[in-house]
């Protein structure tokens, strides 16, 4: 239906644009709504902002010589130094820090040079990618077709308007500016009004349903009159028409007959605009004719004294010189001829104190008239001037600037307060613009010209969005006669004989946009770009920075969609390398999306986990198997090898240690251990086995030996019951192996972490005397288990992600290290500063989640294991699926989470939620642009942990909320005694327990008098059933009470007694039978005797009754 513009086709003139106005108030009103409509820039960012977006065709040119020029030893390349002095000469105020991040984009073979050919490609692909990302990107304002409402007339709509409820009318008045500018943000409910040229009035709800239909009484002064404009006075539930006759007619539209209340006349031409504005309190009226004249009538309280003077004039008709002759300050009319030809459109402007109207001659294009504060003051009037003058205009005092179309088919952006000079011209439209309006929330304007063409246009750029061609607006032949535009739902009403309706996105709508279209696999921070790479498994790769959250790439692994099931970066961080569920693998320069090579197919199965090691690219899954690629841009000369099978079961994870080891875990709880440069497997570890180091099996060496058996083909054998064991391989799978890194080696100390699917972390240490040295819950939750796990780079704290999203940080500095060590002896701590003092105490846990740390260990095969866990430093929901991977930014101290819930998010280290990538932008570094507003899901979702985090310590409605639980507890527990104390209740509980100050008002007497109403209550009768009405028994309690003093001071509970006073049992009788049942009981049986058949057994024997002597006797 709707296709965007190609922006190539549209002339655009286009003038600096910036949106400001004269005056510092204006500035910083419309600074701060391009705030919030963009979002904040980085501040580094804008000093960087992508360097290679400056290059221009001449600056090409001269790098393309000062590569020749720099290239001093000939080599037919430059350098990194040399990268730098040449393009220094050329862009003078660039650091040296971005030149070096373009130099490391485009070296992606990291050999240290760069060479023309090398730059250019690079330039050319990143490009080509933008300009694909910024298409795809790019959302269709108005997405779904045009939905036509057929409405029950042949006669054109003159006008269409959005007529909102009364109580949201009412609620905004004697409101501040704050409250009002906080109800605007809410979108306004109510229906809308159209009418036809014969004063047929139709009312249809939100979604265009008919839901009344009126024939207005017209005064007719000739034999036909026409309506000419409509328009509502929402707070004085008016509506006023124009028509031919030179009368402008009020009609109460508050109750179910549109009755006329007043009208105006005496008009010198008849009205053809009208136009109207209310705050709540003033109210101005403005209509134009068609000799060009403009009215204006302001009433300084239209609430209370009405829009007019109506009680001079007692017979309901107003004339119009005799309001222009009112010297009451409570209203202020005034008349002036502005124009040569008929008004086309007025409209007054309250943030410009003017009234703007426009016509189609020349000189007097549009006129801005300021309104009169008092009788005496004089009309000033602004003309703009524009050949063929201006059909339309719309004002955005956001942006302070006013946009005008006419039959020059161009839109003209204007300073209201430059009338010889436009800040832009667009051009797009090729018939008469008839209708322009500015939707500055999103910073969009909506043309419409004559030949049905609506066009959307970016403000800032002036560019073309989308074009919905007049083959789509299918509203039969006739011009369209009536437009509207609902900027709280932006929806576009398109008015003939019939109504179309253009239903567009809603903020509510984009604020939903998740960063993936799929779940996630995984989410990469690049140190050296300040990028975070995301990987989803729809085969989707997305590039977004860090700084600003702007996704700045976007390219597909494969020409089908493919899962992504592992990512990993090369040891310069400089090449992202992805595997697939299929076996393959890929490495690319995700700077520009290319696709560098395909590394040989070795298996067809899932690739689980990716590692970078002395220049070979280590693989591992599904096979079961550890291979590795030698790191070589040459397909042809690829070498690679794969290590011996010690895993029986899948392979879930991988992690290096300086190096030298590689841990390598599977689905059934094996843990291998390698020596990377020999490839031999030296340890296993097993916490479902043993707490000791094992020995590694191979497990292909018995299937190597083994040869299938011939099976028979009539023979079929029996499924296998499934063991025990089969059934707690789920629980015992290990997910997530990380190395401690900066831990050394010893038998005492713990340098890798398991995570299992059970939700319990194990600390090993890999020794000949090692084993396992600790083990803790890192999971809150029965069904939970840990989706990723990592550590800071001097492994001080470690980051946790559950299934449920829950993000915990715990401080593992000490944690099974040196245990043979005494306790006591203080440990070392460098000088910098310590990251889990950065966590504050508002973070620790609280509640039935907090964790005490007791110390607790036992003894597991003969070793001590400590069971003590870690202190938690900080702990909260982040998302509603399970978190796949969690990556510390040390530079700028933040945390990276991806979910499957196909988000991934920004974090501070307290827990300050700062964004989602591809919904908002911020600033990292600016605490203040940061989003205030938490996700929509976590707000519904989060815990009393969560929000405390997510909130900064503050929870007022939680303490508010506890006080009110303990609050109903405590009268709960007051009317339990009050039932066991009857009638003295008011007087015996004063001294047990405190009065609530609610009810402490009220006197023991009226207390004992409210018991009194409610226990007569209990003894009335039902009218309904009468005397057939039993009340019911109660039984009392024995006559001695419990002791109630000494179980409240010995906090025991009431006593329950195993006999209480009841009612005897009545005995139950057996019913008596009815003669008339007993009657039929008896011809029954006398039926059923007479059909059994009669044989003499004495004479011959039958066979019904014969027994045979030898039962078990063959035939």
């Amino acid at each position: 239906m709707a296709s965007a513009c190609n922006t190539d086709s549209t002339e655009v003139k286009k003038a600096h644009f910036d949106g400001r106005s004269g005056s510092d108030g204006e500035t910083q009103k419309q600074t701060a709504a391009q705030q919030d409509r963009a979002g904040p820039v980085s501040m580094e960012k804008q000093g960087q902002d992508l360097k290679e977006d400056q290059f221009k065709e001449e600056h090409l040119r001269q790098i393309e010589a000062m590569f020749r020029e720099a290239d001093t030893d000939c080599g037919g390349s430059l350098d990194m130094d040399e990268f730098r002095e040449a393009f220094k000469k050329i862009m003078v105020d660039v650091e040296d820090e971005d030149l070096d991040i373009i130099f490391m984009k485009v070296d992606t073979n990291c050999d240290g040079t760069v060479d023309w050919d090398e730059f250019l490609n690079y330039m050319l692909l990143e490009f080509r990618e933008r300009d694909t990302l910024q298409k795809q990107s790019l959302t269709l304002y108005f997405p779904k077709p045009l939905k036509i409402v057929p409405v029950n007339s042949c006669k054109p709509i003159v006008r269409l308007q959005f007529y909102p409820f009364q109580s949201h009318t009412l609620q905004t008045e004697g409101l501040g500016e704050l409250e009002k500018s906080a109800s605007k943000s809410h979108v306004q409910s109510g229906r809308y009004l159209s009418i036809n040229q014969d004063g047929v009035l139709n009312y249809w709800s939100e979604r265009f349903k008919l839901t009344r239909t009126v024939k207005l009484d017209l005064i007719k002064k000739s034999r036909q009159v026409l309506i000419m404009d409509m328009v509502c006075l929402s707070n004085l539930s008016l509506l006023a028409l124009a028509s031919t006759g030179r009368v402008v007619e009020f009609y109460d539209i508050s109750a179910s007959k549109c009755d006329r209340v007043f009208s105006l006349t005496g008009l010198e031409s008849y009205a053809v605009v009208m136009d109207y504005w209310s705050d709540g309190i003033k109210g101005v009226f403005s209509f134009g004719d068609a000799d060009g004249c403009v009215s204006v009538f302001i009433s300084v309280d239209v609430v209370q004294n009405g829009l007019f003077n109506i009680e001079a004039f007692k017979s309901g008709h107003i004339p119009v010189p005799a309001l222009l002759k009112n010297t009451s300050k409570l209203y202020l009319c005034f008349k002036v001829a502005l124009h040569s030809d008929w008004c086309q459109q007025v409209r007054f402007l309250p943030e410009l104190k003017a009234v703007a109207t426009c016509c189609s001659s020349d000189q007097t294009a549009m006129v801005l008239t300021t309104i009169l504060h008092s009788h005496k003051a004089e009309v000033h009037n602004t003309a703009f001037q524009v050949r063929k003058g201006i059909l339309c205009f719309d004002y955005s005092p956001e942006f302070n600037i006013l946009v005008t179309g006419g039959f020059d088919r161009i839109l003209r952006i204007w300073d209201p307060y430059i009338t010889n000079k436009t800040k832009s011209e667009i051009k797009g439209h090729s018939a008469a613009i008839i209708y322009v309006t500015i939707n500055s929330r999103d910073s969009r304007i909506i043309s419409i010209s004559k030949d049905k063409n609506v066009l959307v246009w970016d403000l800032q750029d002036c560019v073309c969005l989308q074009h919905i061609p007049s083959m789509n607006i299918v509203l039969g032949q006739l011009p369209i006669s009536s437009i509207y535009y609902n900027k709280d739902t932006n929806t576009l009403v398109l008015a003939t004989f019939m109504i179309g309706v253009l239903q567009g996105v809603v903020d509510d709508v984009k604020q939903l946009k998740t960063s993936h279209k799929d779940p996630l696999c995984a989410a990469l921070y690049n140190s050296n770009f300040k990028q975070v790479v995301s990987g989803c498994h729809n085969g989707v790769v997305c590039v977004w920075d860090i700084l600003t959250g702007e996704k700045v790439m976007q390219f597909r692994t494969s020409p089908k969609p493919v899962e992504i099931t592992a990512m990993a970066f090369d040891g310069p961080k400089r090449r992202l390398f992805t595997g697939s569920k299929d076996g393959t693998l890929r490495m690319w320069n995700f700077n520009n999306g290319a696709l560098l090579l395909t590394l040989p197919l070795l298996d067809d199965n899932e690739i689980t986990s990716i590692q970078y090691i002395n220049q070979r690219i280590y693989v591992s899954g599904w096979s079961k198997k550890v291979m590795w690629y030698l790191d070589t841009l040459v397909e042809d000369k690829m070498e690679y090898r794969v290590w011996n099978q010690y895993h029986a079961e899948d392979i879930n994870s991988m992690h290096v240690h300086s190096n030298k080891m590689l841990a390598t875990a599977s689905y059934n709880g094996d843990i291998i251990i390698w020596n990377v440069g020999s490839g031999q497997a030296f340890c296993r570890f097993n916490a479902n086995e043993s707490s000791h180091p094992l020995i590694p099996i191979r497990a292909d060496s018995s299937c190597l030996n083994e040869s299938p058996q011939p099976q028979s083909k009539l023979y079929t054998p029996k499924p296998s019951s499934i063991s025990t064991g089969e059934l707690e391989k789920p629980r015992q799978a290990v997910q997530k192996v990380v190395f401690l890194n900066t831990r050394e080696r010893s038998p005492d100390t713990a340098i890798l972490l398991t995570c299992a699917a059970d939700g319990c972390v194990h600390a090993w240490s890999v020794h000949q005397q090692g084993g396992l040295l600790g083990k803790f819950r890192a999971v809150f939750n029965k069904e939970a288990a840990i989706g990723s796990m990592s550590t800071d780079s001097k492994d001080l704290v470690l980051f946790t992600g559950d299934s449920r999203g829950y993000i915990t940080l715990w401080e593992i500095e000490g944690y099974c290290c040196c245990m043979s060590r005494d306790q006591d002896t203080p440990v070392e701590k460098e000088s910098c500063v310590h990251l889990p003092s950065l966590i504050p105490k508002y973070c620790q846990l609280e509640g039935p989640r907090k964790i005490t740390l007791e110390h607790h260990s036992e003894d597991i095969n003969g070793r001590r294991v400590v069971l003590t866990p870690p202190r938690v430093l900080s702990s909260w929901r982040g998302h509603l699926k399970t978190i796949v991977s969690v990556e510390y930014v040390e530079r700028f101290r933040l945390l990276v989470t991806a979910s499957t819930d196909c988000t991934v998010r920004l974090w501070t280290l307290a827990g300050s939620y700062i964004g989602t990538f591809g919904q908002t932008l911020w600033l990292v570094g600016a605490p203040e642009v940061y989003s205030s507003n938490l996700p929509a899901d976590l707000r519904r979702a989060g815990s009393y942990q969560t929000l405390k985090v997510l909130n900064k310590g503050t929870q007022p409605h939680w303490n508010c909320g506890r006080r009110i639980l303990d609050r109903l507890i405590e009268l709960r527990n007051k009317r339990l005694l009050t039932t066991i104390f009857g009638k003295n209740a008011g007087f015996k509980l004063q001294g047990l327990v405190p009065i609530d100050p609610r009810i402490a008002k009220y006197t023991p007497d009226q207390i004992n008098a409210t018991w009194s109403n409610w226990e007569e209550k209990g003894k009335q009768k039902s009218a309904i059933l009468g005397s057939a009405y039993k009340q019911k028994v109660r039984h009392h309690l024995p006559t001695c009470h419990p002791n109630l003093q000494d179980c409240l001071s010995t906090r025991e509970q009431l006593r329950v007694y195993k006999s209480m006073m009841c009612s005897s049992l009545l005995p139950v009788g057996n019913p008596t039978m009815p003669e008339l049942l007993k009657q039929q009981q008896k011809n029954q049986e006398m039926f059923d005797n007479q059909d059994k058949p009669k044989c003499d057994c004495k004479t011959s024997p039958c066979p019904q009754h014969h027994i045979d002597p030898n039962p078990n006797r063959g035939p």
